[in-house]
């Protein structure tokens, strides 16, 4: 376990400059988003969430969830810096343990970008309830009721898939984090037309976690007798193929780093 952790440790040192300034983009491009609908005549007075929401922030934070997970694995990946590469092969560590530790490294930076995010949405509540309040003000004379943010925290679909509010709920976020690290690290290990399909594969998955964590949803959501029209029922479908293709990619990983593919 603890050379697990030594070599998540230096994916991290290699991934961190790169993460720093991603997450830099992230919440600048966030911050210029929420202003700027925050000032829009259809949404005056709506409310961070609104503002959110309008601003498709959910997207382009998925986006850069992905990025983040794929920046775990600089020292299997790498062209200019073969020595990294080939010290990354030749460690005294079974094929288990690196791919352990560059899932975990993975992990980490999903798991600080979703940090952010929560960390993001508390500081920019002010600056947006700010410039809504004025944008009311300018164009009828006066301010509109201002909701708190705990309101704000409730009202906001998006932050569903960020924050977990029932058990099952923080189950299935685990696993959507767990399965997000193991395939974009998959995707980084193959090479060719291998990459290709481990690419599908997450595609694939990723929609089966969505499926699962809208069930979740839905079932919490409705009554008995709504759920029976409304609740989707290809939820079994999607935890078949999670149950499939999760221990398939690991097993694929691994023969790709016993066959010495990312060089």
């Amino acid at each position: 376990m603890r050379s697990i952790l030594s070599l998540a440790a230096w994916n991290w040192r290699m991934a961190r400059r790169p993460y720093a300034i991603l997450c830099a983009v992230f919440a600048v491009q966030q911050l210029a988003v929420l202003l700027y609908q925050a000032q829009t005549p259809d949404l005056l007075g709506a409310g961070l969430a609104a503002s959110y929401s309008e601003g498709l922030q959910i997207y382009a934070f998925g986006i850069t969830f992905l990025l983040a997970g794929l920046l775990a694995g600089p020292a299997v990946n790498d062209q200019k810096r073969a020595r990294c590469s080939y010290t990354w092969l030749t460690l005294p560590l079974p094929p288990a343990a690196r791919l352990a530790a560059q899932v975990l490294t993975a992990a980490v930076l999903q798991l600080g970008l979703v940090a952010l995010q929560l960390v993001l949405y508390a500081l920019y509540f002010f600056p947006v309830q700010v410039m809504q309040n004025a944008a009311v003000t300018q164009r009828i004379g006066q301010e509109a009721a201002s909701m708190r943010f705990y309101e704000e925290v409730i009202l906001n679909r998006g932050l569903y898939w960020l924050i977990p509010r029932r058990p099952l709920q923080a189950v299935l976020l685990a696993l959507t984090l767990a399965a997000a690290a193991l395939l974009l690290t998959a995707v980084r290990l193959h090479r060719g037309w291998r990459r290709g399909a481990a690419l599908l594969i997450g595609v694939v998955c990723g929609f089966a976690c969505m499926t699962l964590l809208q069930y979740e949803q839905f079932y919490t959501r409705y009554d008995a007798a709504y759920r029976a029209a409304v609740v989707p029922t290809n939820w079994p479908g999607a935890l078949a193929l999670l149950a499939v293709l999760l221990p398939f990619s690991v097993w694929w990983a691994l023969r790709a780093i016993r066959r010495a593919e990312p060089a």
